[in-house]
């Protein structure tokens, strides 16, 4: 057996132990190959063990393999592989929250990527990073390129990520309309599929785009949809944050006390599961339900466990919105109504 073809067996045994959950079998096939000395393979084998070091949380090492891998990729003047271990790189920095490092990265594999599957996840990673930055209209930009390239490549599963990000950077412009269409598609992408979790996030983040082009019904249709989903897939998480957004949609439709009772739960299940972010999220809604209801002792309460929260996180805009509403005299007729009058075109447009 050729030594190329003989390296290529242990890299695949190696994706297949990762694929498997074995990260201890799969890290002993790449070292076999770098300790061979092939310096090819082992640009593949270093960027496989940099990647498998990512995925266990461990940024630091990954970093270590993709630098080794990528002076070996510079040295045998293969811009190809350069920018895969570059996308590496990259998306390491952004696990380390070096969003600087990252996009540096990201660009520079951009800059070589020729291959159109490469070269759709890089301007994919692009968008992410853009977005993980609070840069949305580069994000969008990003991601509307990303679903051309990676639907010219065929390469669907990128397509649907990119348009789910791609709705979500659109909602946080305040472009509804776009939005509904990104999603509405992802939902189908992922649908066709069979990809259950895709399907439950878009569907979470198409119902608040629905409740603000006053498809009210439609919103909480599909905030019981994924919620059902997520049932079914065990994700406790998942289906808290469900329940979260139907309290918003409820609560939009003027029915304060179906929306606290959801508001609560989700809290609950929040709390009870540590999940801090969501913890914050829904005590904020609950606070703004119970002060509407005019309940403003208990209201104020979860603000205040709001507050905590988001603090904890270090999420300075959020806590601070929270701290504003705290510092009003009259919450319960001065808190920001989520049952006001929505804007936009209807669903379906």
């Amino acid at each position: 057996m050729e030594p190329a073809a003989e390296y290529r067996i242990q890299l695949e045994a190696g994706e297949r132990a990762e694929a498997a959950g074995d990260p201890h079998t799969a890290a002993a096939a790449y070292r076999a190959v770098i300790a061979a000395g092939d310096v090819p393979a082992a640009v593949d084998a270093r960027f496989h063990f940099g990647r498998l070091a990512l995925r266990q949380g461990n940024a630091d090492a990954a970093l270590s393999s993709f630098g080794q891998a990528l002076a070996l990729a510079r040295q045998l003047g293969e811009p190809e592989l350069e920018a895969l271990v570059q996308n590496g790189i990259g998306a390491a920095h952004h696990a380390r929250d070096d969003f600087d490092a990252a996009r540096l990265a990201y660009t520079a594999a951009h800059s070589l990527a020729t291959e159109p599957v490469l070269r759709g996840k890089i301007t994919l990673n692009l968008g992410v990073i853009e977005s993980a930055d609070g840069h949305l209209a580069a994000a969008r930009d990003h991601y509307a390129e990303a679903v051309r390239i990676c639907g010219a490549a065929g390469d669907w599963a990128s397509v649907t990520v990119a348009l789910l990000n791609l709705g979500i950077a659109q909602t946080e412009l305040g472009l509804y309309t776009d939005a509904h269409g990104s999603l509405s598609a992802a939902i189908q992408r992922a649908t066709e599929a069979g990809d259950r979790d895709t399907v439950a996030k878009a569907l979470l983040n198409h119902s608040p785009v629905l409740v603000e082009l006053g498809a009210i019904d439609d919103a909480i249709e599909a905030c019981n949809r994924a919620g059902d989903l997520y049932q079914e897939l065990g994700d406790e998480l998942g289906a808290a944050e469900a329940l979260r957004w139907r309290a918003h949609a409820v609560g939009r439709s003027g029915d304060l006390s179906a929306a606290t009772a959801d508001a609560r739960t989700a809290l609950a299940l929040a709390t009870r599961l540590g999940a801090t972010r969501l913890e914050a999220e829904a005590a904020r809604d609950l606070g703004v339900l119970l002060g509407l209801g005019g309940d403003g002792i208990a209201g104020r309460a979860r603000l205040h466990q709001a507050l905590a929260a988001f603090t904890a996180l270090g999420a300075r805009h959020d806590a601070a919105e929270v701290g504003r509403l705290l510092s009003r005299p009259t919450p319960a007729r001065s808190l920001e109504r989520i049952d006001g009058g929505a804007s936009g075109d209807p669903a379906g447009s």
